[in-house]
């Protein structure tokens, strides 16, 4: 009876050492868990910081920010994933069927949510390419107005009556981005045949210079204008193709205080709009 006593005893001594040990290793499993995933959320942090104070722009530190927070969930995930399979192989616990069945999960999200992933991968490389802005002017998938949100799933666009639009990531394929570094004011100017080139020519260069020299639109406007010449000969007019390099986004103010400055100078000079001409034969 003794010597069973003792063996009973023994055993649970030995199953209460492993019991600890598991136990410990858990706890160390955890702890090193939380404090690596506190460490890499630190780098990140630091990493962001140090770029989005070199960058220039609020939307460049904006879109540093959204990256660094999709970075520091991966990173989290995968440390936290990583800490749970191996206290599941510390109680002994049978991992592969666990595989397994994630796997066959893993497929069936995944074909019932190819949209959504798309839409998640497309975003992380809008961001990390830098495609577009908050704030920008862009069009997209028929599309035109002013970025107000980019996140990983969608690009919240305003168009010009206010209208908002939601385009999922996953759906842009071509973006005209219209608010990067500089643009062009465009002019389609219309003569008359029996207008004097020279002088229409001579007064657009004018109304160029009068508008670099105003005190509101001198450091919008970066060149004088490019005047291209004659672009088409249309039956009762010509047209005259130029341009004005402007700062990004401000080309459409630009082009309307231009037509003004030209509207007003060809008034001076006494130069007509064009207007269609018919001619009309008589029988007789």
């Amino acid at each position: 009876m003794e010597l069973q006593f003792l063996d009973s005893i023994e055993i649970l001594a030995h199953r209460l050492g492993t019991s600890m040990t598991s136990l410990f290793k858990i706890t160390a499993i955890i702890v090193i868990a939380l404090i690596l995933t506190n460490l890499i959320r630190r780098a990140i942090n630091l990493f962001s910081y140090e770029i989005a104070k070199n960058s220039s722009g609020r939307d460049a530190a904006t879109r540093v920010n959204t990256l660094s927070r999709v970075f520091r969930y991966i990173a989290s995930v995968t440390v936290y994933l990583i800490a749970f399979m191996l206290i599941l192989s510390e109680l002994k616990i049978n991992i592969a069927p666990i595989l397994g069945a994630a796997g066959i999960v893993g497929i069936a999200i995944g074909f019932g949510a190819q949209s959504l992933v798309k839409d998640y991968v497309g975003g992380l490389f809008i961001l990390i390419e830098d495609q577009i802005r908050q704030g920008d002017t862009i069009k997209v998938e028929g599309y035109e107005g002013t970025v107000e949100e980019i996140t990983l799933r969608y690009v919240r666009l305003r168009d010009y009556d206010g209208f908002v639009h939601f385009i999922p990531n996953g759906q842009i394929r071509i973006v005209t981005n219209m608010g990067r570094d500089f643009s062009y004011a465009t002019f389609d100017i219309t003569l008359g045949y029996e207008v004097n080139l020279d002088k229409a020519i001579k007064l657009m260069q004018e109304a160029s210079e009068k508008l670099r020299k105003s005190l509101t639109y001198k450091t919008i406007v970066l060149s004088d204008i490019e005047i291209s010449g004659i672009d088409r000969l249309n039956e009762s007019n010509l047209v005259i193709k130029a341009r004005i390099k402007t700062q990004a986004m401000e080309h459409s103010n630009i082009k309307r205080e231009y037509l003004r400055l030209m509207k007003l100078a060809f008034q001076k000079a006494k130069i007509k709009p064009p207007y269609a001409q018919i001619v009309i034969h008589r029988s007789r």
